[in-house]
């Protein structure tokens, strides 16, 4: 009878460990990949700091909450981030978009360092998605809210699969059909931020 018992208490253990799923390790350690690998708040804060000092923004300026939807005045993120990857041919800008056109005069700098990986640049278009619902927050930036005259607009800066580059656009705003606006590229070297500037245009 101690048997039969033992053989049932068996069976039921087997059962019931064949319709428990356990731990997949592997999803756990994506989960912890991902985490880390992933674009936070603080972080684009924190950049954001070394960002206005080195492109010596005036914090008396307003600020638009809404993001900038892209990176470049001429490109979507996908086609622009795509002409700075590594090893890839000179990107060519359309021959229409220099010169006056609706009011805006465009100077194509070419951004010489092609210094992007595919996986930077899908890792890049998820950040887009990751923050699609991003509102800058001012209380973090500390720009002058009560000035209608001046204002910045920013796209939100694409981080590197590595960390070490960013790029975003900087729109710098005034009343009337006035200001301009540039695309910069930051890169990572010797643990110091340096910046070069891309596409610039005047209203």
């Amino acid at each position: 009878m101690t048997t039969v018992k033992t053989i049932l208490a068996f069976l039921i253990i087997i059962f019931y460990g064949c319709g428990r799923r356990s731990p997949d390790p592997s999803n756990k350690s994506t989960q912890i990949l991902s985490q880390k690998d992933s674009i936070s708040d603080k972080e684009i804060y924190d950049f954001m700091q070394i960002v206005i000092a080195d492109q010596e923004l005036q914090k008396e300026n307003g600020l638009t909450f809404e993001p900038q939807s892209n990176c470049d005045l001429l490109l979507d993120d996908e086609e622009f981030l795509k002409s700075l990857l590594i090893d890839t041919i000179k990107h060519e800008v359309p021959s229409d978009t220099s010169g006056w056109r609706n009011g805006t005069f465009t100077a194509t700098i070419e951004l010489l360092d092609k210094c992007l990986t595919n996986a930077d640049i899908d890792f890049m278009l998820q950040q887009k998605i990751d923050h699609s619902n991003f509102r800058w927050d001012n209380s973090r930036l500390d720009f002058n809210m009560n000035n209608n005259n001046n204002w910045y607009i920013f796209s939100i800066p694409l981080f590197s699969k590595d960390k070490t580059k960013a790029i975003m656009m900087i729109r710098d705003l005034c009343r009337g059909l006035c200001g301009g606006g540039w695309t910069v590229l930051f890169k990572k070297e010797n643990n110091k931020w340096v910046s070069q500037r891309g596409n610039q245009w005047l209203h």
